[in-house]
């Protein structure tokens, strides 16, 4: 029984500068590179003000942070009063001032099994989300959707340099947080080769979606079912540092 441990473990992940988080954890060396980025949308709150949810959904931290302003901004937060609020997880909660339901299982599936049939919901979410839970949520009741925000690929820079690395075995593991990132980064990074080829061992993806979509390229994830990235680095170390037999 050996016993391998990487000094250093470098991670990549390509978040968009408006959702990356700086996580300082010894002899772990994250690069962040962005290959999207958000677009904050306009919406109208006349279209909500005097209905009657009975859910509210939040499916990410900034759907969240940008109903919270423009509702605060408006002077609307009656809008949210005595009403169900569905958070993905804890991250976005925080945002919600942690007064919502977190469903046991942090995706699309554990969102719907709280839903009773025949109600009326407000899904409050990105233009790219997953199309899965709106046509769900749509057999199940009455439902109105707020695009809150919505991601685009950046497509005018230079990451050949990045490519060159990965393709030198640079990096460790890989972290995607999202499909359309994953997506993004296919279409991004195929410019200078074979994207795919040059992915580390050991692939993270956040949540079902997000692994389904890079199954069906032939590559075997390791998929994380809460959307929070310090979990996917613990698992990474947990990864590198755990014994090996021969």
């Amino acid at each position: 029984m050996v016993r391998w441990l990487i000094c250093l473990i470098r991670i990549i992940t390509f978040r968009p500068e408006e959702k990356f988080e700086y996580i300082n954890i010894k002899d772990i060396e994250i690069t962040n590179i962005s290959i999207t980025k958000i677009v904050k949308l306009k919406f109208d709150l006349n279209s909500i003000i005097n209905k009657n949810f009975d859910y509210i959904i939040f499916t990410s931290t900034l759907g969240a942070k940008y109903f919270m302003e423009e509702i605060k901004k408006q002077n609307h937060e009656e809008i949210l009063k005595n009403k169900n609020i569905i958070a993905i997880g804890k991250k976005t909660a925080e945002y919600l001032n942690n007064d919502c339901i977190i469903p046991e299982n942090q995706s699309s599936k554990g969102i719907i099994k709280l839903i009773e049939k025949n109600s009326n919901i407000l899904l409050i979410r990105s233009k790219n989300g997953n199309p899965y839970l709106v046509k769900k949520l749509r057999e199940i009741g009455n439902l109105q959707i707020i695009n809150a925000y919505k991601s685009v690929i950046i497509d005018d820079k230079d990451y050949e340099y990045i490519y060159i690395k990965m393709k030198n075995n640079y990096f460790n593991a890989v972290i995607f947080t999202s499909s359309f990132i994953f997506r993004s980064y296919v279409k991004v990074f195929s410019k200078y080769g074979n994207p795919l080829e040059i992915l580390p061992n050991l692939i993270i993806a956040i949540g079902e979606r997000t692994g389904n979509t890079i199954k069906r390229f032939g590559i075997k994830p390791i998929i994380m079912e809460e959307p929070d990235i310090k979990l996917s680095v613990i698992k990474v170390i947990q990864y590198y540092n755990s014994e090996i037999l021969f």
